[in-house]
């Protein structure tokens, strides 16, 4: 049996990787709920824990978060920080879910570090393809899983496309302009002074744009903040939450964490 087949506990189990964005939402997501919970390290640079066919029947999009529950298994950040603080019934809140959610993410960050550097326009395209490659292997080693590894495989072959050295750097251009258009947006609302997104109480929108603001910081655009002063103040806020820390959210990029988890030892 794999690692994953092995795990088993009375908690919630969180499949994770510290430096995903979406793994950040879901620990966010569970501190502000107090939910307790085991937190598995899934290495998906180095060892591709996310294409383990155990894994995979798990999580068949082969991407982290995974949260295991007793009696369903959740595989969208969205979902999991749902359950840890409640459904989004109110127009409002769902209405900047779906704008954060639509964004691609990965775009920033990726395209940034292309467009800024010509070393990874060669390694990054490279290692993506070669993904492509293991993923459509998976599928011939594991014929039940094969209709799934192949599917993920065309995802890979979309972002080998997408990440084209010619067009990245446009790309990377592209997705800045909508990230400072979307704190301008977050300025606009919190210029009444609101200590929230949607008042009275934190809840999973501010989730979701707490973690996109560390990724600003992350991705280089940290200095847009605190031109916009009810941002500013609403970022300071955030960070001050417990649940900031206790989530383990990153605005730089850490390698002694990354390899600490890949090696099994600290933070998972």
């Amino acid at each position: 049996m794999t690692e994953f087949a092995k795990l088993s506990g009375a908690r919630p189990r969180l499949y994770q990787t510290p430096s995903s964005y979406y793994s950040m939402i879901a620990r966010l997501a569970l501190a502000e709920g107090g939910i307790a919970y085991e937190r598995l390290f899934v290495d998906i640079h180095f060892r591709l824990g996310q294409q383990q066919p155990d894994y995979v029947r798990l999580n068949p999009g082969m991407t982290v978060p995974t949260l295991v529950l007793a009696d369903r298994v959740l595989t969208e950040s969205r979902d999991i920080a749902e359950y840890a603080l409640g459904a989004a019934t109110d127009p409002e809140t769902r209405a900047w879910l779906d704008l954060h959610y639509a964004y691609p993410i990965e775009e920033l960050t990726f395209g940034g570090i292309l467009a800024r550097n010509p070393l990874a326009r060669i390694l990054i395209p490279k290692r993506l393809e070669s993904i492509r490659r293991q993923l459509l292997a998976q599928a011939a080693r594991n014929p039940d899983l094969a209709s799934v590894y192949q599917a993920r495989a065309a995802v890979f072959a979309e972002r080998v496309e997408a990440f084209e050295p010619d067009a990245v750097v446009a790309l990377s251009q592209q997705r800045r302009t909508e990230a400072i258009g979307f704190m301008d947006r977050l300025e606009q609302t919190l210029r009444d002074g609101r200590p929230v997104l949607v008042p009275p109480a934190y809840g999973v929108a501010d989730v979701v744009w707490t973690v996109f603001l560390g990724r600003m910081e992350f991705a280089g655009l940290g200095a847009e903040i605190p031109k916009r002063p009810a941002l500013a103040r609403y970022w300071t806020a955030l960070q001050a939450r417990p649940s900031f820390a206790a989530a383990d959210i990153w605005t730089k990029f850490h390698i002694g964490r990354l390899i600490g988890g890949i090696l099994g030892i600290g933070r998972g």
